[in-house]
């Protein structure tokens, strides 16, 4: 018997009944490595400095609920069930960088137990083991699992609407109450997300492995009231779709982007993967039998008609076919972000632990698991550092400005550079550190706004409001957006100048610098 007919041929009932395990154990196997998962995306999750895309959610979420309905009809839509349940953690929990993050890994650990119940389901417990251990580490997953954003949990949501559907398919005459669930579940994931709606591909492998028309019938409904349910959602995100229009500027769609950063995160592992997913692939194309179609994993139950669909046309539709259809919408408008499709990511772990585990002997197998691990560290590692997130060293600033600058001296920050790195959100996520300072060019606080950006008065009225702030100090701070071996000039100089101030001192960041300028 080939490798590849070996691979295949091993169902989930058969490897159940080899290695004895019982629904209990897989059921505390689940729990198990979805606590560690949270764990470990939690530990160290406050060290990197909160960046941008996090600004948005923390700046958000602190806004009165009338404030953020308001800003969502504006922009931010697809992101609004998000901020709505971080509003309510903040007021519960603060806004910490680890507070508003352990959603997220707490999430992520949502999302590793369901990919076991998934393995397990569709590969027998060895797989689900492996998948777990895997989704556990994988960089992107732990990425999301300390970012203050929905991603971790519209993952989870997917994840988990694939076991129902899972659960449904193998009834005999599903209820209709479980379809509505279906629907509804469906509905939630776009909430949580937009494009998560693309996991209906995967879906449709699921339904179509079927072979009774009753069960396409029943999900093909209930993915277009899904799909209605989220409508306003969806209406929402076509409406203010120009928000990522920047991304047309971008080369977001580059090989190493594709192939390395958007799940994987380094060359190391990234092309250790692809190469366990291709033979994933390829071992069950190539074993499949000839009177079983390829989605097919396992003969169907002879009274229900039920087939448990294959665990890798399943996983590899549900890893490759959203990309390649946002590819394609990216060809006419810019939509492409490689984090918008985090909830892809489980089939990958699916995939490659579908092959360590049927593997043999059975310690190359296991060598595999431990080679994906290591190299899935190295980035893990490089996740926790201060500058992690897009190089953002808003902490650091904030840490300068708390131990050099004293109450009622000023505040003014650079305005040019794009809204992600504003200089002046380390004032917005790191509040306490300015405390007493005066931002001498705010007009409108953000929450005041249509966005969550503050709004702020020319040059001009700054160098009025200077004139005015004179009289109780003679100090006022400047933090500019600077590049590593770049000037720092965005700012109007000329115009402190003018004004008598002179930079008496230089505190360089890591994206930025600080400076402090006095006048006689």
């Amino acid at each position: 018997m080939s490798l590849a007919t070996e691979l295949s041929d091993s169902t989930p009932s058969a490897l159940s009944r080899m290695w004895g395990w019982r629904p209990s154990f897989r059921s505390g196997l689940a729990v198990f490595l979805g606590a560690v998962a949270t764990a470990i995306s939690a530990s160290g999750s406050s060290i990197p400095s909160l960046w941008g895309d996090e600004a948005a959610s923390v700046l958000s979420a602190e806004r009165s609920i009338p404030s953020l309905f308001r800003m969502l009809g504006s922009v931010d839509a697809v992101h609004g069930t998000y901020y709505l349940f971080l509003h309510f953690w903040v007021q519960a929990f603060g806004a910490s960088p680890f507070s508003v993050r352990f959603p997220s890994a707490i999430a992520v650990g949502i999302a590793v137990a369901g990919v076991v119940v998934l393995g397990s389901r569709l590969g027998g417990i060895r797989v689900a083991a492996f998948a777990g251990i895997i989704a556990v580490m994988l960089p992107r997953i732990t990425y999301m699992g300390e970012e203050a954003r929905g991603y971790a949990m519209s993952t989870a949501a997917v994840v988990w609407l694939t076991i129902l559907l899972l659960h449904i398919v193998a009834r005999d005459r599903p209820e209709r109450r479980l379809w509505a669930a279906y629907a509804v579940g469906l509905a939630a994931c776009g909430y949580l997300f937009l494009f998560s709606l693309l996991i209906v591909v995967a879906h449709a492998v699921v339904a179509l492995s079927q072979r009774r028309p009753a069960i396409l019938r029943g999900w093909a409904r209930a993915t277009l009231g899904g799909i209605l349910i989220a409508g306003p959602v969806i209406g929402f995100g076509i409406g203010e779709s120009g928000q990522i229009a920047f991304l047309a500027n971008r080369d977001s769609t580059n090989i190493r982007t594709l192939v390395v950063t958007q799940w994987f995160g380094n060359n190391l592992l990234a092309t250790l993967a692809w190469i366990l997913i291709a033979a994933a692939i390829i071992a069950w194309a190539v074993g499949s039998r000839r009177n079983r179609s390829w989605f097919d994993g396992a003969d169907p139950d002879p009274v229900s008609g039920a087939r448990t669909p294959a665990l890798v046309p399943l996983a590899a539709t549900w890893l490759l076919g959203p990309p390649a259809i946002l590819l394609a919408v990216n060809s006419v408008h810019a939509v492409y972000s490689s984090r918008y499709l985090s909830f892809a990511v489980p089939a990958a772990a699916l995939l490659i632990a579908w092959l360590a585990a049927r593997i043999r002997p059975r310690i190359l197998g296991i060598g595999l698991l431990v080679a994906v691990v290591s190299a899935s560290s190295i980035s893990y590692l490089s996740e926790r550092t201060p500058f992690a997130k897009n190089n953002s060293d808003w902490a650091q600033v904030a840490q300068t400005i708390q131990a050099h600058a004293r109450p009622g001296q000023g505040m003014l920050f650079d305005e040019g550079s794009r809204p992600s790195r504003a200089t002046r959100l380390a004032m917005r996520t790191y509040p306490a550190s300015f405390e007493g300072l005066t931002d001498v060019a705010l007009k409108t606080p953000w929450y005041d706004t249509s966005n969550w950006h503050d709004a702020v008065v020319p040059t001009t009225t700054v160098a009025s409001r200077l004139d005015s702030l004179y009289r109780s100090t003679k100090t006022v701070w400047l933090v500019e957006y600077r590049l590593p071996g770049a000037e720092a000039d965005t700012y109007d100089r000329s115009m402190l100048a003018a004004q008598g101030f002179v930079v008496v001192a230089e505190y360089p960041q890591h994206t930025s610098v600080v400076l402090e300028l006095t006048r006689p």
